[in-house]
């Protein structure tokens, strides 16, 4: 195993053991599986070095860089110039790729610079998911559209859209192991959101409460709070920008059906030519379809490989099936306990034996008693 960034970001590149005593082989080419699972049932995958990040998406870093009089060829020494401007075209990049010039560009100008570059998006920048965006009837369908492709606009996590009641909230989740660019990303990515609706036609949606993970410096949260109207929660249990409903719901000015179903083809094809998924947001949502929780068995059953090849290849994304049933089963025991379900119900939604093995559990991934968390989700203001 390769660990880069001393545990920051975690990636497995050992080769697989083989059959006859654990001779060293070379592994397979990304994408196929361990000996012994069934061929049909071949399943790309993505890892922190395939290449997911189109480079149109790094265009505001590009110029950013430029207009500092930065070497560009050091920030992104993955890339090929013609003058002033990457001679790249239509290529993507990889995750370990894009962190790096991420991580020199912030040495350089601090952690206030993830703020001048999520909004220093255009739509444009997103190409078909920007232009899929602009036809839609309103900004929850645009939004939906977006959060449908975000793998085709360079997305680095999982953005999920969930309602609760009045409120809508974009909700962002890792999907690499980064301690060092785990918050940047987070910010990032729902601060662009916040920008792109902004950029829509029609009356700009604005966000009621913007909630981070980890702990804000002082100077970056004042420059968030003069660019947001919002309450600016850090140090929350998960990363979300919040709206009313009824917001994103208001008509935008130049729906066109036609448009939106022929660019929706076009994003299909386009995520289809990239051959590649990532196994852990695969996983996640058969682990979770329909609402219903899911083992181990059926997953892989599923995908038609063995429980052991379906460890292997959450593997490559540095996360345990475990720990994925785990998280999901936490993040719904929040939701019922926001509905109002006791703690003993929002247990047995959950599929935890008793009250007391969810109260122990939900104490170990959150910090707070089921009951703390409840009462501090009612106490908390939904202007």
């Amino acid at each position: 195993m390769m660990r880069i960034g001393a545990g920051q970001l975690t990636l497995e590149l050992k080769a697989r053991e083989s059959r006859d005593g654990g001779q060293g082989q070379m592994p397979p080419e990304k994408g196929t599986l361990v000996a012994g699972a069934p061929a049909p049932a071949e399943i790309p995958l993505a890892s922190a070095h395939d290449r997911v990040v189109p480079l149109h998406v790094m265009s505001p870093l590009i110029a950013h860089a430029f207009e500092r009089g930065w070497n560009a060829r050091e920030i992104f020494p993955f890339l090929e110039f013609q003058g002033d401007h990457p001679s790249d075209g239509g290529r993507r990049f990889s995750y370990f790729e894009a962190r790096q010039a991420y991580l020199r560009a912030r040495e350089k100008v601090g952690e206030e610079f993830v703020v001048d570059h999520a909004f220093r998006k255009s739509i444009a920048n997103f190409g078909t998911v920007g232009l899929g965006m602009m036809v839609q009837a309103c900004a929850e369908a645009a939004l939906r559209f977006a959060l449908d492709f975000q793998t085709l606009a360079g997305s680095v996590l999982r953005l999920d859209m969930e309602t609760h009641g009045d409120e809508t909230a974009v909700v962002a989740r890792d999907l690499y192991a980064d301690e060092e660019l785990g918050q940047f990303w987070r910010l990032d990515h729902l601060l662009t959101v916040v920008h792109l609706l902004r950029q829509l036609p029609g009356e700009a949606p604005e966000p009621v409460r913007f909630e981070i993970e980890g702990r804000l410096g002082r100077g970056l949260k004042g420059v968030l709070a003069r660019r947001l109207a919002a309450r600016i929660v850090d140090d929350a249990d998960r990363s979300r920008v919040v709206y009313r409903s009824r917001d994103l719901r208001a008509p935008l000015r130049l729906p066109d059906p036609a448009a939106a179903h022929m660019l929706r083809r076009a994003a299909e094809r386009e995520l289809a030519s990239m051959g590649r998924i990532d196994a852990r947001s695969l996983v996640e949502r058969i682990v979770e379809r329909d609402g219903t929780l899911r083992g181990r068995r059926e997953v892989s059953s599923e995908l038609g490989i063995s429980e052991r090849s379906l460890d292997r290849l959450l593997a490559r994304e540095g996360v345990r099936f475990s720990e994925m049933v785990a998280f999901q089963r936490i993040r719904k025991a929040k939701g019922f306990l926001r509905d109002g379900e006791t703690v003993e119900r929002a247990a047995e939604l959950t599929g935890y034996s008793d009250a007391r093995s969810f109260r122990r559990a939900f104490q170990k991934a959150t910090g707070l008693s089921p009951l703390a968390f409840k009462s501090a989700w009612k106490a908390a203001p939904r202007a």
